[in-house]
């Protein structure tokens, strides 16, 4: 069991670096195949949903996610949620979706916070660092910070002795983040305290040397050079304990960094041949455009124009293949750079202007994300020293076009300028326009909300009416023929002849007077106005039961009082024709409807074992009926998610907020 709780620990920390090893996996399978109590089924199934989804089978990982919600349903099992919603989540990140992820992460926190579970603070936890993720994803800096904040705040607080690879993970992340700002004190704080958790607690493992690696880098980019090299003989020797690729790739980065930074160029030469060596082997794909840079910028060093030209340009293709804009421009630099110290100044001005309209781009794309209130203190006294720094930075850049171009300078400055304004110009008419259109496509969602509200308004007060005229005035009229047919039977005598033909009229009648009630049932039934949707539904499952063509199985739970009359309403006629559809289409032996209210969000489900259907037939032969149920449901606010497989049956979740 603490094996198993150690893994789970390990995928849930890092669901976009673990890939799940097959034998877990099918381990996983088989636990779950011999698992009868539904709780400890929503445990397993959560577990394997994740290392599916590392292993890049997410048609499994949903089967299991949504069998492992309806049991977090059927049991209103908070932690249950917690983990089925956290699996959601990674799928999501997986595919970049980073909207729907943050969603659901969201409601993995909520859950986790509500249940009892005494390891529900690690949900919470898990679910914090995954949300500072997604803030990363999204470049929110400050955010992502003060997440992760937040879950080593929940992580210090337990006893659990998992704690300290995830407080070590979580101080390394943090420091991560801060080299990103370039606020390299920050960084090198955050790796010590990531070392120190690992080392207290006699953790030697490849994070640990991971952890070295990123202390090494940010003394490299704090220009403290001798407290890099202190640190290269304890990196070597975990390094080559360990005999990792990608740790060796990490290694001789650092080495390459570290000669080059004290101009021994030929030492960084092969440093670097061995980082992109390891790199290629490991695939990489950063660490092996960052090899070609520095090989190229090694070889500038030594004079190796022609030998260096090739390395930049292997660098701007993987960028560009990659989308890596930084990279792109930093390659783009060298070449204008070795083309001009080629004589090449046609080449070296193409690259040039590549470079500056790049340059502009991304300045104008990427906002400066500040962390003044995560540490307003420090962030104050640093603040001056950056912006020296890139004053002198813009100076050092000045003077290189100057003596790249000289009288070529003017013409370039023009056509950047010239193109800055033009893009910024472009950027506010799309600004505009797009504004336009969301309000254009705000008031047209507004227009068809509204003309469904009168539809479905006008359709159930005609139901309503026909049923009412047809039950109160035409049933009345034949109840009274009736009543005086039998009158007449009983005050006259008929000829034998025809007291058959008379009989088989009443008959007749009789008939007659059930389908006009089966009818206006139909149109709105009794049960619904009198005693509300659940016993409306029942009785409707009940009557189709009684015709031997389908069984329908039932559950209702959690609605212990009626609801808004419209709303019920609609939700009859919801299920009214999701049944409908599976007598209609399905060629199903059973059906299955669930309704839970929980909270303030009704949860419909109606699942069938029929024939179903491809996933893009869905709304390729999307009928009048499905659209109807489309309809109604956006009416209410809700979603609904449409689930099938050719011969593996249908199921079809709505959910409604009330």
């Amino acid at each position: 069991m603490k094996n198993t709780f150690a893994l789970l620990l390990m995928i849930v920390l890092c669901p976009r670096v673990l890939w799940a090893q097959q034998a877990y996996i099918n381990e996983y399978r088989k636990q779950l195949a011999a698992e009868k109590i539904d709780t400890s089924r929503i445990h397993i199934i959560g577990d394997l949903a994740r290392m599916l989804i590392m292993n890049s089978d997410t048609s499994e990982a949903l089967k299991l996610l949504k069998e492992g919600l309806q049991l977090s349903q059927k049991h209103r099992y908070d932690y249950g949620f917690g983990h089925i919603y956290n699996g959601y989540g990674i799928l999501y990140l997986e595919t970049s979706r980073f909207v729907e992820a943050e969603a659901y992460f969201q409601k993995s926190h909520d859950y986790f916070k509500k249940s009892i579970k005494d390891t529900a603070p690690l949900g919470v936890a898990t679910a914090l660092a995954n949300l500072s993720q997604i803030a990363e994803e999204k470049r929110d800096i400050e955010k992502a910070v003060g997440l992760k904040l937040k879950a080593l705040e929940v992580w210090n607080a337990t006893s659990f002795p998992e704690r300290y690879v995830a407080v070590g993970n979580l101080y390394v992340s943090i420091a991560g983040l801060y080299s990103k700002e370039k606020l390299f004190e920050k960084a090198i704080y955050y790796n010590k305290k990531g070392i120190d958790t690992r080392l207290n607690a006699n953790i030697r493992d490849s994070d640990l040397a991971t952890s070295y690696i990123f202390l090494v880098n940010a003394f490299i980019r704090n220009h403290q050079l001798d407290s890099a090299s202190a640190y290269l003989s304890t990196v070597e020797e975990i390094v080559n304990e360990i005999k990792s690729p990608v740790l060796y790739m990490r290694y001789y980065g650092i080495l390459g960094e570290i000669a080059f930074e004290k101009s021994q160029f030929e030492a960084a030469l092969e440093s670097n041949k061995m980082m992109l060596q390891y790199a290629q082997q490991s695939q990489k794909v950063a660490y092996e455009i960052s090899a070609h840079l520095s090989i190229g910028k090694c070889l500038q060093r030594l004079r190796q124009f022609k030998q260096a030209l090739p390395f930049f340009k292997q660098a701007l293709l993987i960028s560009q293949k990659n989308n890596r804009l930084e990279t792109q421009k930093n390659a783009l630099q060298g070449l204008a750079e070795v083309s001009h110290q080629l004589a090449n100044d046609k080449a070296a001005f193409r690259y040039l202007s590549e470079y500056l309209v790049l340059n502009d781009s991304i300045q104008a794309e990427e906002t400066k994300i500040k962390l003044n209130e995560i540490d307003t203190k420090y962030q104050t006294a640093q603040k001056e020293n950056q912006i020296l720094t890139l004053e002198k930075d813009k100076q050092y850049q000045r003077a290189w076009i100057y003596s790249l171009l000289g009288g070529m300078l003017l013409l370039a400055v023009v056509i950047g300028f010239g193109y800055q304004n033009l893009s910024n110009q472009r950027k506010i008419a799309q600004q505009q326009t797009l504004l336009k259109e969301k309000e254009i496509q705000q008031l047209e969602k507004e227009r068809q909300l509204l003309a469904t509200n009168s539809i479905l308004k006008g359709q159930e007060e005609e139901r309503t009416r026909v049923a009412r005229d047809l039950h109160d005035g035409l049933g009345g009229i034949l109840t009274t023929v009736k009543l005086t047919l039998n009158q007449v039977r009983g005050n006259f005598i008929l000829p034998e002849a025809s007291v058959g033909v008379f009989s088989r009229a009443l008959d007749q009648l009789d008939g007659a007077i059930n389908e006009m009630r089966r009818v206006a049932h139909s149109m709105m039934p009794e049960t619904l106005v009198k005693y509300g949707l659940i016993d409306s539904l029942r009785d409707f499952c009940e009557d189709i039961n009684e015709t031997g063509q389908i069984r329908i199985k039932y559950q209702f739970l959690g609605i212990d009082q009626r609801l808004e009359s419209s709303t019920e309403v609609i939700l009859y006629r919801i299920v009214q024709e999701l049944i409908n559809n599976i007598l209609k289409h399905a060629q199903a032996s059973e059906a299955y409807l669930q309704l839970i209210k929980q909270e303030s969000v009704i949860h419909l489900t109606v699942e069938d074992n029929g024939k179903g259907f491809a996933p893009i037939a869905i709304n390729r032969h999307k009928s009048a009926g499905m659209t109807n149920v489309e309809n109604r449901v956006a009416y209410l606010g809700g979603t609904i998610d449409i689930q099938s497989q050719p011969n593996e049956g249908t199921s079809i979740l709505i959910e409604i907020p009330v």
